[in-house]
């Protein structure tokens, strides 16, 4: 009976201490629990201090630019423009997601479009609607601006007999050499076709002095939409044909009630308000074709009417349900000024939301970036080429061959600095294996 009871009490002294134990370590782990999971932004070009817990929903996130808050981060943040090619964090932590976000065409990183990059990001944010975080239409400021008509001229109002300018076509750029050739494309049809050209490229006309100062960052501003808004037709070329790559030069003449002239995205019907919204560049086979269409279709209202319908049809002004859809579920757009809205505030919470609630085995693919490695651009007369072509295309080689590097040092996960990645980049160009 004794031993019975002493028995019982080495059983009940075991089971309080595992009791304790367990109760202890419960603690520990809800007290982990309660702290602001952390991210950091891996990013040499943030030269001031950012280090602040920020509330996402139900999540609080600790987000920093601190670097020796890297053991302590569950997350680091890329902004693609920004990154260099012999600056990340490695050896890496398996615990840690890499988030990227990169909302331009592969023109100032061309290595990002490669799928050997992008796999090693768990999160993405650009303007492929296949990203984690799509951006693809950040520049539409909302639905009811491509419905009102703050600055709808009728047909008659852009008439060469009416008081507004003559010339039916504008042109506003400043961006002189692009992937797409938009120059040399708009050069050419310059010969068929009276074009008025603000922008520094190809300029024959100055705007008004009210609207030189800084136009380039205030795109959207009433003044200016109020001068654009007398044309019928405005050139909208994208820098880049990446699918889904949309940027204002497509919604800014839609929200004037001018129609787009665009070469850009693939997948631009995807996009517009209504099944013929713009003139696509692709349906034709030259400048020249283009022109004579153009000029048929600005001599007929009720022609040229029908491409205006998201603002003439009160009924039913948007009939893309895509557009709708989207309008409805994007989490960013420019327009939005409510605390806690920009980009990279944004983009920070997502990413908080993501390393707290999702799995890690879950990659990018090619499909988060989607831009052809192959540039491509607008066709000319008789089969020429854009004058620059080929020092894109070498660019976009270069990239390939960088981002493969990329991908090799990734999976070796030892730390290395750019003289290192340009030391093996040089190697690989000299012996030609950048093919």
């Amino acid at each position: 009976m004794r031993l019975a009871r002493r028995y019982l009490a080495v059983a009940l002294g075991i089971w309080l201490t595992i009791l304790f134990f367990c109760y202890d370590k419960i603690n520990f782990d809800n007290s982990k629990h309660d702290s602001p999971v952390e991210l950091v932004w891996w990013s040499r070009d943030m030269s001031w201090s950012h280090d602040e817990v920020r509330q996402c929903g139900i999540h609080t996130c600790r987000i920093s630019n601190k670097r020796s808050r890297l053991p302590m981060s569950r997350g680091v943040l890329f902004y693609g423009s920004n990154v260099k090619t012999g600056d990340f964090p490695l050896p890496r932590s398996k615990h840690q997601v890499w988030a990227l976000l990169h909302e331009e065409s592969p023109r100032n990183a061309p290595f990002v479009s490669n799928v050997e990059f992008l796999r090693h990001f768990h999160f993405t944010s650009t303007f492929s609607r296949f990203s984690n975080f799509p951006l693809t239409t950040q520049y539409l400021p909302s639905g009811q601006a491509l419905t009102s008509k703050d600055y709808y001229v009728p047909f008659a109002g852009k008439s060469k007999y009416a008081y507004r300018p003559s010339p039916s076509v504008v042109f506003l750029q400043s961006d002189c050499d692009t992937m797409s050739g938009r120059e040399d494309y708009v050069k050419e049809l310059m010969k068929h076709l009276s074009i008025d050209s603000y922008g520094s490229c190809l300029r024959n006309k100055d705007l008004p002095e009210s609207l030189q100062k800084d136009y380039l960052n205030n795109l959207y501003s009433p003044e200016l939409l109020r001068f654009l808004s007398e044309y019928k037709f405005m050139i909208a070329f994208e820098n880049a044909a990446c699918p889904d790559y949309i940027t204002e030069k497509f919604w800014r003449p839609l929200i004037m009630g001018v129609v787009p002239i665009y070469f850009g995205s693939p997948t631009i019907k995807d996009w517009q308000p209504n099944k013929k919204s713009a003139v696509f560049v692709n349906d034709f086979p030259n400048p020249r074709e283009l022109a004579k269409f153009l000029t048929e279709l600005g001599e007929n209202q009720v022609k040229y009417d029908s491409y205006r319908q998201h603002k003439l049809n009160w009924r039913n002004p948007i009939s893309n349900k895509n557009l709708l859809h989207n309008l409805v579920t994007r989490r960013y757009h420019i327009s939005d000024s409510s605390p806690g809205a920009s980009l990279f505030e944004k983009f920070e919470c997502a990413v908080c939301y993501h390393v707290i609630n999702t799995a890690r085995d879950v990659m990018a693919d090619r499909r988060h970036y989607n831009c052809p490695l192959e540039p491509e651009y607008a066709h000319l007369e008789d089969g020429k080429m854009p004058q620059n072509v080929a020092d894109w295309r070498s660019m976009m080689e270069v990239g390939q061959c960088q981002a493969k590097i990329l991908d090799e040092f990734f999976h070796r996960n030892h730390s290395f600095n750019e003289a290192d990645f340009e030391a093996e980049l040089n190697r690989r160009m000299e012996s030609n294996q950048c093919k």
